[in-house]
């Protein structure tokens, strides 16, 4: 029994010494590309007219927007308002057109 299991670990350690590693290099298919947003604060008088619109006939018109950024994506710009009531947050999300996206 002391023979085989020696006979195994030799097997094992000579089974990983010989085996070769080599690298090669990425294929263009291979490749990942990692994109990351823009996000740049601007005026809420910057905003498209859609957006301005849609947020102030939506079921938070009245509260008070404190930031607003521009984001870039690769579906197109959006746009992220920070809002608040003077006891609740929020941050909506509209999309160029005055969608609601979150």
């Amino acid at each position: 029994m002391k023979r085989t299991i020696i006979a195994l670990a030799a097997l094992g350690a000579f089974s990983f010494a010989n085996m070769e590693t080599t690298a090669q290099p990425l294929s263009k298919s291979n490749e990942i590309v990692l994109l990351q947003d823009q996000r740049t604060e601007i005026k809420y008088e910057a905003l498209p007219e859609a957006v301005r619109t849609a947020f102030e006939n939506s079921q938070y018109g009245q509260w008070e927007v404190s930031k607003v950024y521009e984001i870039t994506t690769e579906e197109g710009a959006q746009y992220e308002l920070t809002i608040s009531d003077g006891t609740q947050n929020g941050t909506l999300i509209f999309d160029a057109e005055g969608n609601i996206i979150q």
